[in-house]
């Protein structure tokens, strides 16, 4: 097993039809390049022309094309040579994604099939099957549960509308319905705590500006007693005056007495006038407040309920396909899916393509062609040479790439 380990890999870095190599000839850009191997295993230089490396290594190729270049064309060459791009393989047959993939240096058989998306039974995959299963299922669950969280959230804004505190328990109890009710019935305290502090802080206001209004109330009124009397003492005065039986300064000191009256009423009565407008924005704050946050709770349930008729809709949909997949699935796995499978590999060997067998560990090389049947199929002489046909063609495509 060793030595023909070490011989595939050999065969693997050896140049072939179609491989894409890197030509550097040191000092000289004119020669250097990329150039694709043509039917012949052979490069077209400037100068040397075409100069045959198929089946070489690397560092023969180096060798042969440095002998060529200083056979009449350069005095000394220093040639380098690496591979620009392997062929690809390509995989054919009962797989989910026939087609061409790169080359990888150590992909066997089984990895060449994993890149092409696994078997293919018939006309489904039961990979394939199973994982679109898992996903109808997933999504069945999902609306289950998403439907369960819309409930639980349709329940806490109900209650936030009436004004109740405590939630009642789910009608359909799961795995996780207690958990989700928990959670609303935090956000019902947290909103019911923040709605009633707030509250109460415009309370508090409300109830000291309706406590200054009061005061002030009563303030105005004995202002307005205190000009009147003035105004009475100052009349009174002026008669006197009138009749030369008062002094005028003391005339002046009631005038000015009964204008301070009417200034500290005028203040009172503005304090009174901005108490109020205060008093006002308060309570319209207070019953802005309590709009506001009904408001929310009317547009949340609305939104809600919404939601959950969508989600109602979904869910037989959703059951259906499950149900439907599951059937497809048993079907398929009913059918005696096949286990035992003919691999063969259309491998290029010089000129020509040689068909080999091959097991699910064996190396592939660039170029290969993998094709996959299963073994429980009969397979006709007819639909073997138009399989082989095919498959030449495709090689032959292959190496004119």
């Amino acid at each position: 097993m060793p030595s023909a380990s070490a011989a595939e890999r050999e065969a693997a870095e050896t140049l072939s039809i179609g491989d894409k190599v890197t030509i550097s000839v040191f000092g000289q850009s004119d020669l250097s390049g990329d150039f694709v191997l043509d039917g012949a295993g052979a490069v077209n230089m400037p100068l040397a022309g075409r100069i045959r490396i198929g089946g070489l290594t690397a560092p023969e190729a180096e060798g042969r094309i440095r002998s060529a270049l200083m056979d009449g064309y350069l005095r000394d060459a220093v040639v380098s040579l690496r591979i620009a791009e392997l062929k690809p393989v390509y995989v054919m047959g009962e797989v989910r994604s026939p087609g061409t993939y790169p080359f990888r240096h150590g992909l066997s058989v089984l990895g060449a099939i994993a890149l092409a998306g696994g078997y293919r039974v018939g006309d489904e995959s039961l990979a394939v099957l199973r994982s679109e299963l898992l996903l109808a299922d997933e999504r069945e669950q999902l609306l289950g549960t998403s439907l369960q969280t819309l409930t639980a959230r349709r329940l806490r804004l109900e209650a936030e509308r009436d004004g109740v505190k405590q939630l009642a328990p789910l009608a359909s109890r799961t795995s996780g319905s207690a958990q989700i009710m928990a959670g609303e019935q935090e956000i019902l305290d947290f909103q019911h705590r923040a709605r009633e502090g707030e509250r109460e802080l415009l309370s508090q206001q409300v109830a000291r500006l309706a406590s200054e209004k009061t005061a002030l109330t009563e303030q105005a009124e004995l202002a307005r007693r205190q000009v009147d009397l003035t105004q009475e003492q100052s009349s009174e005065y002026n008669k006197l005056a009138a009749t030369g039986n008062a002094l005028r300064t003391v005339q002046v000191e009631r005038e000015r007495e009964h204008a301070r009256t009417r200034s500290d009423a005028a203040r009172i009565k503005a304090e009174l006038a901005k108490n109020e407008t205060a008093l006002g924005e308060l309570t319209l704050r207070l019953r802005e407040l309590d709009t506001t946050y009904m408001r929310r709770v009317v547009l949340e349930l609305q939104e809600t309920r919404q939601k959950m008729l969508e989600v109602e809709r979904s869910i037989p949909t959703a059951r259906e396909i499950a149900e439907s997949r599951r059937r497809r699935l048993a079907a398929s796995e009913g059918s005696g899916a096949a286990t035992d499978w003919d691999l063969r590999i259309t491998r290029q060997t010089g000129l020509a393509p040689a068909t080999i067998q091959a097991s699910f560990e064996t190396s592939l090389q660039p170029g290969d062609i993998i094709q996959i049947t299963p073994k429980r199929e009969p397979i006709e002489s007819k639909q073997s040479g138009e399989t082989q046909t095919s498959i030449r063609s495709l090689t032959g495509f292959a190496s004119r790439q």
